[in-house]
């Protein structure tokens, strides 16, 4: 066999083997987040709060809480002429992150989970993946992904929304907006003092 010809033979099966590689790298990176929702479903049936707890960026999930906490107590407060706006505001945003910081931790985590998605029964592996099937989900961009979910027992709600980024080399979930029966207000209506309520019960 001429050697030109091996040459190309080589250079060929070189390109294939390249094309396969890459084809299944890509494959598997837009199955890992998905592979990262089914844990997180996963653990959050078996209520194994430590390996919920590893999916989560405890600093970026507590600033969404608090932005999201702030904008609903700020945006239900009626505003009378001899109120201090400013003053209320800042005092609601100073209440809602000392609330947040003292108790959106690993150690409150099953707590929180309870308040939010009540127990429920546990859903078989079957009915799991047709929920699956009723996910919407899309990649930002390459290191950013969002799922809108609909919470069994929470059909009524507005979907439980995640974000989750790549972060040492795994997803992590860096935002949550939390099922309400008040799209507007994704955590609740209420006033700095409820606010409180919510995240200090035990």
């Amino acid at each position: 066999m001429p050697v030109g010809h091996m040459v190309a033979v080589r250079r060929h099966q070189a390109r294939r083997i390249c094309a396969v590689t890459l084809v299944m790298s890509l494959s598997l990176f837009v199955a890992s987040p998905f592979v990262t929702l089914w844990s997180v479903s996963s653990a959050l049936q078996a209520n194994d709060m430590r390996s919920l707890g590893s999916f989560l960026n405890w600093r970026a999930v507590r600033t969404s809480l608090k932005t999201q906490l702030v904008d609903s107590v700020v945006g239900t407060q009626p505003v009378a002429d001899d109120e201090l706006p400013e003053f209320g505001s800042s005092f609601a945003t100073a209440a809602v992150s000392n609330a947040v910081d003292l108790n959106v931790n690993p150690d409150n985590l099953g707590s929180l989970v309870g308040q939010v998605m009540p127990a429920a029964p546990a859903i078989p592996v079957e009915a799991r993946v047709a929920i699956l099937h009723h996910v919407h989900v899309r990649f930002v961009r390459p290191d950013m992904f969002e799922a809108s979910i609909a919470v069994p027992g929470h059909e009524h709600e507005s979907p439980l929304h995640l974000q989750m980024r790549i972060q040492g080399w795994r997803w992590k979930i860096t935002r949550v907006d939390l099922p309400s029966a008040h799209p507007d207000h994704p955590i609740m209506e209420a006033s700095a003092e409820s606010a409180q309520k919510v995240l200090l019960a035990r």
